[in-house]
């Protein structure tokens, strides 16, 4: 009998750490970051209003591999600047609210006619997120006839006018008993109806990481789908009773592995092309009562961006979880409790990308486009993820001529590889540096001439840590440098 409390006891400490929350992270964000200036978002839609959608400059993408990423209304005036648009293949435009009469509400400083056109001209799918986190009222959407006909109406116009691309539905929070056969009968609605109405125009579905009481068909549901938007996060969040990743590669019970690999095995197996493995752009912050991996969380802070955590946790004390595969930092609090922030960086999302590339996925995803500032490091490693899996080094595709890749495996143990391209001849020097920027080791120092290439850096002589490798050209008339972070694991 002890032998089996004993078990028991075991289990449930395996999976405490991670619960079925209420609301999504996408939810709580809009809490939180989505207050906007009323008056100044009424004159900015009069501003958008007078902009053309300029048909003509439709063209069509050249990448291989979806990569998916939610534009947040509250990221829009001041991050809209800093997407590349050559690294996407869809803008998921969050959020239009659906009522319980079907009714949509556009998101502040609609229409966004700017996006929309650099998307054009980039090849760039604009789609439409359609929301309601509410169970009470997707109950009525779902179930509902004339309600989600009224919805589908409503889509199609605004589809129509603003010429976009689909519609991805960001319905969370499900009912138990609309799981299942009731919300895979809307979505075959929703397909029927797009094929009558809006024929060539997408469908795509934001679904969960878990598959909590298997209530979910995810099977069937791909059959009225173009993609699931698989929200590889939400792991750890406020509704969480200890600090941790939102999106662990590994550890606990359930992580991202495990979301591909079983939640989603249905589809995996069958037809891995419609899946899209969705990454955290955003972390958490917690107060916990040490600076001790995996603490009791004594009070969930708010989330945080990776723009603000990829400098903090070089300045406070930047680590790295084995067991979850992320990095996180933590400062004190008072002599009390300390500070834990776990969150996503361009080390961890490329083991992340290493998956979906293994499992032969449909594509990648973010949320959310904007998180990342002005920092390139995100868009570097989409960048390396769709030459890894598509093979694409034509300048006319990406539009690059100084690039320095990030190093690949990172984390790594012993030898990593680093790859760069010269647009033209000249001075190269290319060194390592550790975290107070003392020059640790020189790998290059030579005239080369225009062209792609790859080395194998082996840091037998150095110890484990964080340190920056720095690309420099110095050519008739130009100069270029880039710097990179790699993470040292021994």
């Amino acid at each position: 009998m002890k032998k089996n409390i004993l078990i028991i006891l075991l289990l449930l400490s395996a999976a405490v750490n991670i619960v079925p929350q209420n609301f999504s992270t996408h939810y709580l964000h809009k809490k939180q970051f989505g207050f906007v200036d009323e008056h100044e978002a009424k004159k900015i839609s009069e501003e958008n209003s007078k902009i053309k959608i300029i048909s003509s400059l439709d063209k069509k993408s050249n990448l291989n591999k979806i990569v998916f990423g939610y534009l947040p209304y509250w990221e829009y005036l001041n991050s809209r600047q800093f997407i590349r648009y050559n690294l996407l293949s869809h803008i998921a435009l969050f959020d239009f609210y659906v009522s319980a009469n079907g009714a949509i509400t556009n998101p502040p400083y609609w229409p966004w006619t700017d996006v929309i056109n650099l998307a054009k001209q980039n090849g760039v799918k604009t789609i439409l997120c359609a929301t309601n986190f509410n169970d009470s009222l997707i109950n009525i959407i779902i179930r509902t006839p004339t309600v989600y006909q009224n919805f589908f109406n409503n889509l199609k116009n605004i589809i129509t006018q603003h010429q976009l691309d689909g519609v991805n539905i960001d319905f969370e929070g499900l009912k138990t008993i609309d799981r299942g056969a009731v919300f895979n009968s809307f979505m075959a609605e929703l397909k029927n109806y797009f094929t009558l109405h809006l024929p060539g125009k997408e469908i795509s579905f934001a679904g969960p990481a878990v598959n909590w009481g298997g209530h979910w068909n995810f099977g069937e549901l791909k059959n009225h789908l173009d993609f699931i938007f698989v929200m590889g996060y939400d792991f750890y969040g406020s509704w969480s009773t200890n600090a941790g990743p939102s999106a662990p590669l590994l550890g606990d019970s359930y992580n991202v592995t495990n979301s591909i690999n079983v939640q989603y095995a249905a589809v995996v197996n069958s037809n891995p092309e419609k899946l899209v493995l969705g990454v955290p752009y955003y972390g958490n912050r917690w107060i916990t009562r040490t600076d001790a991996q995996g603490q009791r969380s004594l009070r969930f802070v708010s989330s945080t961006r990776f723009r603000n955590d990829d400098t903090a946790s070089l300045r406070i004390g930047y680590r790295w979880s084995n067991t979850y595969k992320t990095p996180w930092y933590a400062w004190r609090n008072n002599d009390t409790s300390w500070f834990q922030v776990w969150f996503d960086d361009d080390s961890s999302l490329a083991l992340k990308y290493d998956l979906a590339r293994a499992k032969n996925l449909g594509g990648i995803g973010m949320w959310a486009l904007g998180y990342d500032g002005d920092k390139p490091d995100l868009w570097n490693k989409i960048h390396q993820y769709l030459n890894a899996s598509t093979n694409i080094n034509d300048d006319d595709n990406l539009e690059y001529d100084f690039i320095l890749s990030q190093n690949f495996p990172n984390p790594f143990n012993a030898t990593t590889v680093i790859r760069y391209q010269l647009p033209a001849s000249g001075f190269i020097s290319l060194k390592i540096f550790d975290l107070l920027g003392n020059e640790i080791e020189t790998i290059i120092n030579q005239e080369q001439q225009a062209g792609f290439y790859q080395i194998d850096f082996n840091s037998q002589n150095l110890s484990s840590g964080i340190y920056f490798y720095r690309l420099t050209l110095h050519g008739k008339n130009l100069f270029h440098s880039s710097t990179h972070k790699m993470v040292l694991t021994k």
